[in-house]
């Protein structure tokens, strides 16, 4: 079949129109991966349509908010987990939110003053409607609360059509970091069962299994194999004196340290397919077990890919993703 994630001519590439529904607040990955789609937008790579937010704690949407109106992106539109997983707050989120200047004003101000976003359905579902058909790629690196209860959504004023339907219709294909793979990646025994799918496995099953459209995969392997450099975070953001992605990657752990780019790579991967970054395994088909653990087929006929690294690429990605990470972007 097509590859839907390529094209014939990469020097016309029309900006990505990209949805990332993310669990910000669990790891720092997330920020760093939501700061990097801002920088590639601003390089005219992509578009990023609005962000959904799979971590059930009130202060996750309100740091989505908080890094878009940093970076002059506070009108994009942030959707909130219904009955999701991982409600406590994090080291992050709220100490970040809630830092604030010499004269007592937010440091990091957010542009929803009301502290209350939609449902993320209802937003997955107006963002998608608003589409071109085909036209959309969808970044989760998160849970898949939100796209399993997209999928179970019936039609109403926004669209004639269900949740599913309306799916493959808009969206072209998913780039998501879920899943380990190490048994096709590195050759080695893959015995673990990833965050991602195993705090909602309900749902990452459901919508691994019945995603109507092509699926790639970058698996925790891959972030565990590219770590981002913790003297980025301390030498990288001089244009600003304040950065909301260095404050929090400061409050997740301990400094210094360097930490595991598991969401950036599928980043990079949406925006980017065509720069020989990756190695692509596939088509197959992904099933996922009780036990959580994925496992990859390979089948002519299957629309589930696998991304995969060489120590060069490796390298080669570390790279790219620090630069774009740490961009400075006129706002």
């Amino acid at each position: 079949m097509q590859n839907r994630c390529q094209t014939t001519d990469t020097l016309t590439r029309k900006p990505t129109q990209l949805i990332l529904d993310t669990d910000l607040g669990n790891d720092i990955d997330d920020a760093l991966a939501l700061a990097m789609i801002h920088s590639l937008e601003a390089r005219g790579e992509c578009k990023l349509l609005g962000v959904t937010v799979s971590k059930d704690n009130p202060y996750a949407p309100a740091f989505v908010d908080a890094i878009n109106t940093f970076y002059g992106k506070g009108h994009l539109p942030i959707g909130m987990v219904q009955d999701g997983v991982t409600k406590e707050v994090g080291n992050f989120n709220q100490a970040v939110i809630e830092m604030t200047d010499e004269t007592g004003n937010p440091l990091f101000p957010t542009t929803n003053q009301k502290g209350s976003y939609p449902p993320a359905v209802t937003v997955l579902r107006q963002l998608l409607a608003d589409a071109d058909d085909a036209s959309v790629v969808i970044v989760p690196i998160g849970f898949s609360t939100n796209l399993h209860q997209l999928f179970d959504s019936p039609p109403d004023d926004i669209s004639p059509l269900d949740g599913k339907t309306l799916f493959e219709k808009k969206v072209s294909h998913v780039v998501m970091m879920a899943g380990h793979f190490t048994d096709i990646t590195f050759d080695k025994p893959n015995t673990h069962s990833e965050y991602n799918i195993v705090k909602d496995q309900i749902s990452s099953t459901r919508f691994i299994h019945e995603c109507p459209v092509p699926m790639y995969f970058s698996g925790g392997e891959i972030g565990n194999a590219i770590k981002h450099p913790c003297r980025s975070i301390l030498n990288d953001y001089a244009w600003t004196p304040y950065h909301p992605v260095v404050e929090a990657y400061k409050r997740y752990m301990p400094m210094p340290y360097d930490r595991p780019t598991f969401d950036l790579t599928a980043v990079l991967y949406a925006v980017r397919p065509d720069r020989d970054y990756f190695t692509v395994h596939g088509p197959g088909q992904i099933q996922v077990d009780a036990k959580g653990l994925t496992h990859f087929k390979t089948d002519p006929d299957g629309n589930r890919y696998v991304l995969g690294v060489s120590p060069t690429q490796c390298e080669v990605i570390r790279e790219v993703q620090v630069e774009l990470s740490s961009q400075p972007v006129m706002r």
